[in-house]
């Protein structure tokens, strides 16, 4: 399948091996894949369209350079109707599952994107287990995955980014993505932190950002969905309409009882004093200042994972200090991984600003510089409710992205 004496690997064993290579990055290696498929998609080499069959993190080679291409080429399947499909569950089309089914770009497709999910989980996408009865449901449970989507500290931030995977699932095998490499480059672009970083709040699903090619209809939850789900809406539309039809009622009573020509007169009306002797409550928190105080909470501490710049992969222990309700400051300090160990030790300070949802840091001033180095910014999304993990990109044209985890709340000023 590959050779790795050449330091070849699967897809697979690459994920394994790259624990805190950031989101960006575990789909920018599928890149050189998305394109092989293309091509031989297309027919343009072989004047019918061919598809692979099994595509699959396993199947697919990722080389030391970062670049990848689908393995087990010696198996391909002409789209001619004379071959029955393999298949791998996690990774199958829905149609792969019917009596006699054959191959083909489509599937294929819908297996690339699956293995885009396993990238994003870090492992396989959830199925339907064995279903007896009427109707078959087979291949990925949607409404699972939209869940683990929600929750998966990666991409909790980035509702387009959910969005787009669940629509290229969800689509009929002839409105799924045609382009992988430009669905990919897509899928890319709803990563873009600058957005969070700037805003108290969240989009709304599917976001302002995508591009106006890769346009994002709603998606919703296949027809297989619980019912409880739907009493439980029909629950609460109902209560609404009750809550509704009852503050008319009061409101209209009132202005009644105030406008009616034979009311008493107004020395008749008793109203009740209103006691002085009490202070007056105070205010209780608003709900952006809960999400500041939570966000705050979150972000102090000491954090540690990779980042990607000229000098390759490159280790990251960020000790954050929150300062008060709008600035924090940080030192920066980098060190070898195992994958690149000539990079060298050095540490800086960083400072910037924070909101409920994301942060922007500056490089300050140097600690210990080793070399020529440059000091780099950082710009990253968070939400307190999806985990102790926070990605974000580096702020320099000669880096990418970077990946932290919370390794404790230990924290401390940067030195001046």
């Amino acid at each position: 399948m590959y050779d790795n004496r050449f330091g070849d690997q699967s897809y697979l064993d690459w994920l394994a091996l790259n624990p805190y290579e950031g989101l960006a990055q575990r789909i920018r290696v599928l890149a050189g894949t998305a394109a092989v498929l293309d091509d031989l998609h297309s027919g343009r080499r072989t004047g019918v369209p061919v598809a692979h069959g099994d595509v699959k993190p396993a199947t697919i080679v990722v080389r030391p350079d970062g670049s990848s291409s689908p393995a087990d080429l010696g198996e391909l399947w002409t789209v001619d109707g004379s071959l029955v499909a393999a298949r791998s569950t996690p990774y199958a089309a829905p149609e792969l599952f019917l009596p006699g089914a054959l191959t083909s770009p489509d599937a294929d497709r819908y297996a690339f994107v699956a293995t885009v999910v396993h990238a994003v989980l870090g492992a396989p996408p959830p199925v339907h287990p064995p279903h007896q009865g009427p109707g078959p449901r087979v291949g990925i449970d949607l409404v699972r995955l939209s869940d683990l989507l929600r929750a998966n500290p990666l991409c909790a931030a980035f509702p387009a980014f959910q969005h787009r995977l669940l629509n290229a699932l969800s689509a009929t095998p002839s409105g799924r993505v045609h382009t992988l490499s430009t669905w990919l480059d897509a899928l890319l672009n709803d990563l873009a932190p600058p957005m969070f970083a700037t805003t108290g709040t969240l989009p709304l699903a599917p976001g302002a950002y995508p591009p106006p090619t890769e346009a994002l209809p709603p998606w919703s939850p296949p027809a297989t969905a619980s019912r409880s789900g739907g009493s439980q809406t029909l629950t609460w539309v109902l209560a609404g309409v009750a809550a509704l039809v009852a503050l008319v009622l009061v409101a209209g009573g009132a202005w009644y009882l105030i406008q009616r020509p034979d009311s008493p007169a107004a020395p008749n009306l008793v109203v009740a004093p209103t006691p002085t002797a009490s202070p007056s409550p105070l205010p209780s928190p608003t709900p952006s200042e809960d999400r500041l105080t939570a966000a705050r909470a979150y972000l102090n501490g000491t954090w540690e994972g990779t980042y990607r710049c000229r000098q390759g992969l490159t280790g990251l222990k960020l000790v954050i200090f929150v300062v008060d309700d709008h600035e924090v400051e940080a030192t920066f300090e980098f060190f070898p991984v195992k994958s690149n160990p000539n990079v060298p030790r050095g540490s800086y300070v960083v400072e910037g600003s924070y909101t409920a949802t994301g942060f922007t840091l500056e490089p300050d001033h140097w600690i210990k510089r080793p070399g020529d180095y440059i000091m780099v910014g950082l710009e990253a999304s968070f939400s307190p409710l999806a985990g102790q993990s926070i990605r974000g990109e580096i702020t320099d044209p000669g880096c990418s992205d970077f990946s932290l985890k919370k390794s404790s709340t230990d924290t401390r000023r940067p030195p001046v």
